[in-house]
């Protein structure tokens, strides 16, 4: 993980104003105006197919930014639907309230809910 600070720097360095970078089960860094934040993943009741779970990661966070939430909660939804992603095989088929109740119900890599 020592390549990642660097890494986001410099990405940061070319300008968006929000970094993204998912570490599968070890959840997420999430920088914005020059702060970074690890958001952790939700538990998966089991481990179906990871395919796709980064994509179903960024879907979720876009979904969320895009009707005007706060970067830190559209990354947390992004970790949910990523986690709903994981207990299934092929593409995610769920909904937003599936993907709402593991953020209200759900153990995450750092404990009880949220970052």
């Amino acid at each position: 993980m020592c390549a990642i600070p660097a890494g986001r720097r410099a990405l940061a360095a070319l300008g968006p104003r929000e970094v993204l970078v998912t570490l599968g089960a070890a959840g997420s860094l999430l920088m914005t105006q020059g702060r970074l934040r690890r958001i952790p993943a939700y538990r998966p009741r089991a481990v179906v197919d990871p395919t796709g779970c980064g994509d179903s990661y960024c879907a979720g966070y876009l979904f969320r930014r895009l009707r005007g939430a706060h970067p830190d909660a559209a990354a947390r939804f992004g970790a949910a639907l990523a986690t709903a992603k994981i207990e299934q095989a092929g593409p995610f088929t769920g909904s937003a309230d599936a993907v709402a109740a593991i953020l209200e119900t759900r153990e995450t890599t750092a404990g009880r809910g949220g970052a």
